[in-house]
């Protein structure tokens, strides 16, 4: 599936971001953990699972949700880094959101695949997460 973003998604960075993928994952599911619902986090990562940048995004405001309901740009705030508008690939994981088998998962695959993958983890609710995949074709 294709996704074409309309405008950069931009996110607080982690301090002291892992080097190892499994670990920053796992960073990436305590924070969430500890966070609101609505909350994301976000890894820029290499096709062979090393992190190149990871953050996060607090829950949307009533501001963004209505600029959503009309299909405004979003009004969205600074950030250190961010997934930039395009069209990306888009893939959304049905897996247990563990840090193994979601570095298990993008090991098989993504293991040719492009050169920086974005994984995105959506706290939809006290108990589900939601995985994403994004990914230049």
């Amino acid at each position: 599936m294709v996704l074409h973003l309309l405008q950069d998604i931009p996110y607080i960075s982690f301090s002291n971001l892992p080097k190892d993928g499994e670990k920053a994952i796992a960073m990436m599911l305590t924070h969430l953990d500890n966070a609101h619902t609505g909350s994301e986090a976000c890894l820029q990562i290499s096709s062979v699972l090393t992190p190149l940048e990871g953050g996060y995004q607090e829950p949307p405001g009533e501001e963004m949700r209505l600029a959503v309901e009309k299909g405004d740009i979003h009004p969205y705030p600074k950030g250190d880094f961010s997934i930039a508008s395009g069209s990306y690939q888009f893939m959304q994981l049905h897996i247990e959101p563990q840090a193994n088998t979601i570095a298990k998962q993008l090991e098989e695959i993504l293991c040719d695949g492009p050169s920086v993958i974005y994984l995105r983890i959506l706290k939809e609710s006290v108990v589900e997460l939601i995985i994403q995949l994004l990914f230049k074709p």
